[in-house]
């Protein structure tokens, strides 16, 4: 056999055996996919049988028709539920209920703390926060810096009164821990009628992420007024308004009329507090000014800060 020829042989047998090969190849899929194909009808044979027994057991037992009826309707109720909860209302703020209350916003307060961590500041370096964060809402630091010291802190804070706002920013070093700062942002909206204030939340919120800072305790509250004295029916009824607005369950109610205040908890809102095992993240209040002859309302989340 010619040179020539044997290359052609050698490669004839090459092809031959690779040919071979992937047949056998195929065959052993072909055999796998088949036990893989009798394993599986095998289990659903099994299966099928399996809930075959379990619905005669079903079918011979009242008592378990009567519990699988109850599972059901108790499933039923919570994915309504959640359904009603997440997607009927997943744009509900705080905001919107008070807006249904048809009373104009009087004032908004934003009031928000975060802790910045542990690495050591110096004076400038807490300036400097100061700074970023007023510079990232806009505020114009056109005074200085107050210092001051008390028995358990030391306090840099800048505060600024315009004719429809006020502001005060602060940074925060316990005695007890030195390295650690916290920082602190309160604004007042007056006559904020287009709620400005949660654009403000949301510009803090970032600027807090981008200096580092992993969580933020914020507290926000709207208040209204009518004119004259609403009658305590009315109170209630804008109260119970608020609430259901905001699926929100009541904790703790005081209707009377010298001190008028309702804790609740919905699950809408993310923030919440616990007293005593519960959680609450809704304050409504109400109370009668007899020197401005008017009614104040008070929606605050998670509860109201300071006097009212």
């Amino acid at each position: 056999m010619g040179r020539r020829n044997w290359k052609m042989h050698r490669q004839a047998l090459q092809e031959r055996r690779q040919a071979l090969q992937e047949r056998g190849a195929e065959d052993e899929d072909l055999a796998l996919m088949e036990q893989t194909s009798d394993g599986a009808q095998s289990f659903l044979g099994m299966l099928r049988q399996e809930w075959g027994n379990f619905w005669k057991f079903v079918d011979g037992s009242l008592k378990m028709k009567i519990i699988l009826v109850l599972c059901a309707l108790l499933l039923i109720g919570t994915v309504t539920k959640i359904i009603s909860d997440r997607v009927l209302y997943r744009q509900m703020d705080i905001v919107d209920a008070f807006a249904a209350s048809d009373m104009g916003c009087v004032e908004s307060r934003l009031q928000i703390t975060a802790d910045y961590g542990t690495a050591f500041l110096t004076e400038h370096d807490k300036q400097a926060l100061l700074g970023y964060l007023a510079d990232a809402i806009g505020v114009r630091m056109d005074a200085e810096i107050e210092s001051r010291e008390t028995e358990v802190s030391q306090i840099y804070s800048y505060t600024k009164q315009a004719r429809q706002a006020a502001t005060t920013i602060k940074a925060i070093t316990l005695r007890e821990d030195t390295s650690r700062t916290y920082l602190y942002v309160e604004l007042e909206i007056y006559q904020d009628t287009e709620y400005d204030i949660l654009n403000y939340r949301d510009i803090i919120l970032d600027t807090l992420k981008e200096m580092g800072v992993k969580q933020a305790e914020t507290t926000l509250q709207l208040l209204g007024a009518y004119p004259g004295k609403l009658p305590i029916s009315e109170w209630d009824k804008l109260a119970n308004t608020m609430i259901k607005n905001l699926s929100g369950k009541v904790i703790y109610e005081n209707r009377d009329e010298e001190l008028y205040t309702i804790y609740a908890y919905s699950n809408l809102l993310s923030e919440y507090i616990t007293v005593e095992n519960k959680k609450i993240n809704m304050q409504v209040a109400m109370r009668y000014e007899a020197d401005n002859d008017r009614t104040v309302l008070y929606l605050a989340t998670p509860i109201i800060r300071g006097d009212w």
